[in-house]
């Protein structure tokens, strides 16, 4: 029998509108917490026994959802009426109801986003959070192909994704050379991890979760590594400083959501928090935003222009350009055959250096000390000493002991 499973983001919908945790719900499952969050990210699906307990929890909690009124998560039915709608008692409803694929929603309607309503007070701080979310519609996802062989594939992901994710990590740290080393660490992962990363339903949002988490790692940018640079262009230079103001978890939210184009809840299972947190991380750094350029208050939809404007056809400083998918190739192979050298080498000292340690160490217990009885040193215990002369005892007979004394004749 097979078990349909609802998509990555409802999955995590669901879960989070019943009011259970990440942990609470693998519990019920008898999984881990990182097996449950890999099959609401979408990294892996469950198979067998655990597919029919997973379908048939999902299936439970749809059906406390609709119970308790909520919306069914695939696809929103209700939405808050507008201001100059008519009366529902009064106004008959509009033709295109019974049709709502043909359906238009109103333009002041915002677009709707899923959130857990666990208490009152929550409640309604995510209504009031989705309602100042208004971007621009994200565009539509399409799918990467990877044919051939693994190098192949390689080199067609590295160059449809390597430009972006370049102005992306540059936009996290405003460090061009920081933002290079994570772009190839991303890459370099994605290689040393191939068959996950091919058989990933999104190979490129694999590779930028590692770009990302590399470029904003407090290990990055020591020396001179960590200079920063503004672009020369004084509109792109002042978006770029107004995001490094942010702090990381806002600045990636805002880009992920208004810049790349991710609805809320792949967002925030992208940045791995909940559906409410990543909502009013936008908000504060929206909010943080149009402080710092006050042309925005205007248009805020131009938050997003600038951003994606930026990701197509930004310019880092200092100009340093990913490197061509030969090359990128030649690279991750370099690397990943001198990180196996060196640890062969290091594994290789450690068991010379234990050997020769082994070989030179004296194994014999050292004797005790001698101990004093009755004022008198005693020789301390120990294997019986060769006999000599001097501890021998005199020999008795004929022509032993010492020289018979002659007296002198007078």
């Amino acid at each position: 029998m097979t078990h349909a499973l609802p998509s990555a983001a409802d999955r995590r919908l669901l879960r989070e509108r019943a009011g259970l945790t990440r942990a609470q719900a693998a519990a019920r499952l008898g999984v881990s917490a990182q097996t449950l969050r890999a099959w609401e990210r979408g990294r892996s699906r469950p198979h067998g026994r655990r597919l029919e307990a997973y379908a048939g929890l999902l299936k439970e909690l749809t059906r406390e959802g609709a119970g308790a009124g909520a919306v069914d998560v695939p696809r929103p039915v209700t939405a808050t009426p507008p201001a100059d709608a008519p009366s529902p008692v009064t106004a008959a409803p509009p033709a295109e109801i019974p049709h709502p694929v043909a359906a238009t929603p109103p333009a002041d309607i915002p677009r709707p986003v899923a959130a857990p309503p666990t208490t009152p007070d929550s409640a309604h701080a995510t209504t009031t959070a989705q309602a100042a979310l208004a971007p621009l519609t994200p565009p539509a996802a399409e799918p990467l192909p990877l044919p051939g062989p693994p190098e192949t594939a390689f080199a067609t992901l590295y160059a449809r994704a390597a430009p972006g994710l370049l102005r992306q990590a540059y936009l996290l740290t405003s460090r061009p050379r920081v933002a290079l080393a994570a772009l190839l660490s991303g890459f370099r992962q994605a290689w040393e991890r191939w068959p996950e990363v091919a058989r990933d339903p999104d190979p490129e949002g694999w590779v930028r979760a590692v770009v990302h988490e590399s470029a904003l790692s407090p290990w990055r940018g020591f020396g001179g590594r960590g200079r920063r640079a503004a672009p020369a262009d004084a509109g792109q230079a002042a978006l770029a400083g107004a995001l490094l103001r942010l702090p990381p978890p806002h600045r990636r939210v805002v880009l992920l959501y208004e810049g790349v184009g991710l609805d809320l809840p792949e967002t925030a299972a992208e940045v791995e928090a909940s559906t409410p947190a990543a909502a009013h991380r936008l908000l504060h750094a929206r909010e943080s935003l149009t402080a710092a350029l006050p042309e925005l208050a205007d248009l805020p939809d131009q938050l997003a222009v600038r951003l994606r404007a930026f990701l197509a056809e930004g310019e880092v400083p200092g100009r340093p350009a990913p490197l061509s998918p030969e090359t990128a190739l030649a690279d991750v192979r370099l690397s990943g055959r001198a990180r196996t050298g060196a640890a062969l080498t290091v594994a290789g000292l450690l068991a010379a250096s234990t050997l020769y340690a082994v070989a030179t160490t004296d194994s014999t217990p050292p004797p005790p000390p001698a101990t004093e009885v009755d004022g008198t040193l005693t020789p301390a215990p120990g294997p019986p000493h060769p006999a000599t002369t001097r501890d021998r005892p005199p020999a008795e007979g004929p022509g032993t002991g010492p020289g018979r004394l002659v007296p002198l004749g007078g």
